[in-house]
C-alpha cells in the first residue's frame, strides 16, 4: 500500500482528537502533561504526522490512551492505523540445519552456574553464623529497679464492747489480765495486709513499629503483640518480669515511672531484660 493511501486511511483521527480537547477546554499542554508526553508528540498526533512518531505501536498506545483521557470510544479511532501495522514475516526453518552450542557457550554456562553456587553457599553461611552468634550471645543480667510499694489506706478497726460482767456475792471477782492477743475482729482485719502481692506496671511508648513478649514471675505471659508506631502500651502484673523487644531502637521503656536505658541490653535490634 502506497504512502499517500495510508494518509488517507487515518486522515481525521486527529482532528477527532484535537476537537474533543477542544471542547473539554484542555490545551496541548494539559494534555501532555497528563499522559506524560512531549508537546509536540501531541501535536504530531493531532496532525496525523506518525512519521515524527516513534512505532506504529507505540502510536496506537498513544492514540487509545489519548481517548481514554477525554472519555470516548477509542476503537473507531485505531482501525484507521490497523493498515500502518508491519505484517508479521515467518521465518523458513532450513531442513537439517541446527545451532550447536560452542565450547564458550558452555564454559560461560557452568561459569554461570558456579557463582550462583557460590553466592548462595555464602548466604547460607551468612545466616549460620547470625543464629550462631544470636544462640552465643549473653543473656542480659537483671535490671535493679526500686519498686515502690503501693499506698495503702490502713483498715479501720471495730472494738466491740465487751459485756459487763455481773458480780457474784459470794465468791470475790478476780482480777482481770489484760491479754495480748487482740480481738478476732482485728486479726480478720489485719490478714489482708499481710497476704498484700508486689506489683509492678511497665509503660511502652512506640516511636516505631516493634514486637512486644513480657512474662511474669509464673512464666506467665501477659502482653504478646506488634505494636504501631504511635501506640502506648501500658501492662501490669507480679514482677520480676521478662521482656522481649524487636526494634528495640523504636521503643521507650518506663518501669513504675521510672526510664529504663534499652541500649545496654540490646543485641542486633532485639532486646533481653529481666525488671525486678
Amino acid at each position: 500500500m502506497s504512502e499517500g493511501a495510508a494518509d488517507n486511511k487515518s486522515a481525521g483521527v486527529g482532528s477527532v482528537l484535537s476537537d474533543a480537547r477542544q471542547r473539554q477546554g484542555l490545551s496541548v499542554a494539559d494534555v501532555a502533561r497528563q499522559l506524560k508526553l512531549r508537546v509536540r508528540q501531541i501535536e504530531a498526533l493531532e496532525a496525523d504526522d506518525y512519521k515524527s512518531l516513534p512505532r506504529i505501536t507505540f502510536v496506537r498506545g498513544f492514540i487509545r490512551n489519548y481517548a481514554k483521557l477525554l472519555q470516548i470510544d477509542a476503537e473507531p479511532l485505531l482501525k484507521p492505523t490497523e493498515h500502518l501495522l508491519p505484517t508479521p514475516q515467518v521465518p523458513e526453518a532450513e531442513p537439517g540445519v541446527a545451532e550447536i552450542p560452542t565450547a564458550s557457550d558452555k564454559k560461560n554456562t557452568w561459569r554461570s552456574y558456579a557463582i550462583f553456587v557460590l553466592f548462595a553457599a555464602l548466604g547460607v553461611m551468612f545466616l549460620g553464623f547470625e543464629w550462631y552468634r544470636e544462640q552465643a550471645a549473653p543473656r542480659p543480667k537483671p535490671v535493679p529497679v526500686a519498686v515502690k510499694p503501693p499506698k495503702s489506706k490502713p483498715p479501720v478497726m471495730q472494738v466491740t464492747p465487751q459485756p459487763a460482767i455481773p458480780a457474784i456475792p459470794a465468791i470475790p471477782a478476780s482480777p482481770i489480765v489484760p491479754s495480748d492477743t487482740p480481738p478476732p475482729e482485728q486479726i480478720s482485719e489485719a490478714k489482708p495486709v499481710a497476704q498484700q502481692i508486689r506489683s509492678g506496671e511497665i509503660r511502652l511508648e512506640f516511636d516505631q513499629e516493634s514486637w512486644v513478649e513480657i512474662t511474669d514471675k509464673n512464666g506467665k505471659t501477659v502482653f504478646s503483640q506488634i505494636s504501631p508506631a504511635g501506640s502506648i502500651q501500658t501492662v501490669r502484673g507480679h514482677p520480676p518480669f521478662s521482656l522481649v523487644l524487636g526494634n528495640a531502637v523504636g521503643v521507650r521503656l518506663i518501669y513504675n515511672d521510672k526510664p529504663v536505658d534499652l541500649q545496654p541490653y540490646t543485641k542486633v535490634d532485639v532486646a533481653r531484660m529481666t525488671l525486678e
